[in-house]
């Protein structure tokens, strides 16, 4: 925590030496301007503190992410979705080659690709904490009527295991997104929604992209190690979830030169 502290000093340091007031960084409106709520500027050490959420948002989410998409299609279950990963990243690089499409932008249309990371956010949710928030205005729910000043929350976990949503919630089913319902697309919330959404997301979206290209296009199959045991990937909620055992190991081999 202290390092972590001191290098974002550093980079806050660093960024108000040399940016300009008009340069649209990520640290620019914070830096700049008065924040709405406490009707002034940050100070320094809360502008210290927003880039360390910044710099935790934009990396440990993503890289839980992609820990868990590994362990699903590492699984002995799943090795027909990591088989067909393959294919289609194979296929995209063959098309690329050709000269076709940039090989990213067809990975951003490959439905099976976005339909494996899909179900990664819906069974692996990152965030899978209450988060709360303040009713401005009172809300009706079914018959409960809530008062202005209400906490209220929501958890990915819970509805993204919805079965009259999800069939088979515990189940990792890629699939089911190459024909999804309209209910489908509005619980699936890994970036939640509306004003307080993850400004990250299309980042996030984009290291996996590139995550999946790398690993898949290098011919490298993963099959869940021995020495993992059933529970060492139950999530425990630290905020940004991390496995129970605290480790993923995979055997990696060689499928294709």
């Amino acid at each position: 925590m202290d390092y972590w502290r001191e290098k974002s000093r550093e980079m806050v340091d660093h960024f108000l030496m040399n940016s300009k007031a008009d340069e649209k960084y990520l640290l620019s409106p914070l830096a700049n301007t008065v924040d709405a709520f406490l009707g002034r500027k940050l100070t320094h050490e809360e502008l210290v503190e927003e880039a360390m959420g910044y710099m935790f948002a934009g990396s440990g989410t993503t890289s839980s992410t992609l820990t868990y998409l590994l362990y699903a299609i590492s699984r002995p279950e799943n090795m027909h979705i990591q088989a067909r990963l393959r294919d289609e990243v194979s296929n995209i690089s063959t098309a690329a080659t050709a000269g076709t499409e940039d090989d990213i932008v067809a990975v951003r249309k490959n439905p099976y690709i976005n339909a494996v990371i899909k179900e990664v956010f819906r069974v692996y949710p990152t965030i899978i904490s209450t988060l709360p928030r303040v009713l401005t205005e009172p809300m009706v729910i079914d018959k409960y009527k809530l008062p202005a000043g209400t906490v209220v929350g929501m958890q990915n976990w819970i509805h993204h295991r919805d079965p009259t949503v999800f069939p088979d919630p515990d189940k990792f089913i890629p699939e089911r997104w190459l024909a999804s319902t309209e209910a489908m697309d509005a619980s699936l919330t890994p970036f939640s929604i509306g004003k307080r959404n993850c400004i990250g997301q299309n980042l996030a979206w984009q290291e996996l992209y590139w995550a999946i290209i790398c690993i898949m296009r290098a011919g490298l199959e993963t099959k869940v190690g021995p020495e993992m045991k059933d529970n060492d990937m139950q999530q425990e909620d630290r905020f940004n979830t991390a496995p129970r055992g605290k480790r993923l190991m995979l055997e990696v081999v060689r499928v294709t030169p």
